[in-house]
């Protein structure tokens, strides 16, 4: 069986589900089987379909594909247009990474969805750990693909104060990787010094000027070897002040 229109030409061979063809303008027509005498039909405006003695086909219409189907099994009609609802949690001032964002409600066309955040986080519907700024997420279907943005917006500066993650897993994924000091960038705690130990007060990991970019931990001792997932122990001088507590690796 063959479709014709001005742009396009395809040969639709024997099997159950055969192709989707792109129209060249949107069609309206009602569902409707299609005899199998082997003539050609005017479908609607340019499209001719021209078939061959066998089973009767039936023709369906979504949005502005034309779908051909060999035999009588149809899928149900589908809404076309996909909307995407997001919620968003600012950040506590301008550097934290404290902000989030979730896909509250998905509407439209069939599931299942696949999910990709501008970030390149895949299949999950919430992010959490973001900096002030824009961010965009797209939503596919089998039918339908749509991408909405989203900003994220910043708290006053006035809140900006060290806060230091108690966990970390580096493990590669891009996330999480390595041990956060937020604020720690700030001209008032730029000037730091960072010790880690271990459970038996042994020295694993040790920096000055502790950035969270070039400066940072990712779990590794000095000498380059990869930690087992444990408890360690920190002490943070910075802006005057010494800061005391524990962080988890985990791998």
């Amino acid at each position: 069986m063959i479709i014709k229109n001005n742009k396009y030409r395809a040969l639709m061979l024997s099997g159950f589900l055969c192709f989707s063809l792109l129209a060249s303008s949107q069609i309206a027509i009602e569902r409707q089987v299609i005899g199998s005498s082997g003539e050609a039909h005017l479908l609607n405006g340019n499209q001719v379909l021209e078939q061959t003695i066998g089973e009767a086909v039936t023709q369906t219409l979504v949005s502005d594909q034309l779908t051909l189907t060999q035999g009588f099994h149809q899928p149900p009609a589908i809404d076309e247009f996909l909307e995407i609802s997001i919620e968003t949690f600012s950040s506590s001032c301008p550097t934290s990474t404290d902000g989030a964002a979730k896909i509250s409600e998905i509407t439209g066309c069939r599931p299942p969805y696949e999910i990709v955040w501008s970030n390149g986080i895949t299949g999950v519907d919430s992010l959490d750990r973001l900096l002030p700024g824009l961010y965009s997420v797209t939503v596919k279907s089998e039918f339908c693909q749509e991408t909405a943005e989203f900003e994220i917006i910043a708290g006053p500066e006035a809140n900006c104060a060290l806060r230091i993650f108690n966990a970390f897993t580096p493990d590669g994924d891009g996330k999480s990787d390595t041990w956060t000091i937020e604020n720690i960038q700030l001209e008032e705690y730029s000037e730091n010094e960072v010790n880690i130990f271990n459970r038996w007060g042994q020295k694993v990991f040790s920096a000055k000027n502790y950035n969270n970019d070039d400066v940072v931990w990712n779990g590794e001792s000095e000498s380059g070897k990869k930690l087992l997932t444990g408890t360690f122990f920190y002490v943070l001088e910075a802006g005057g002040s010494t800061f005391k507590g524990y962080v988890e690796l985990i791998r």
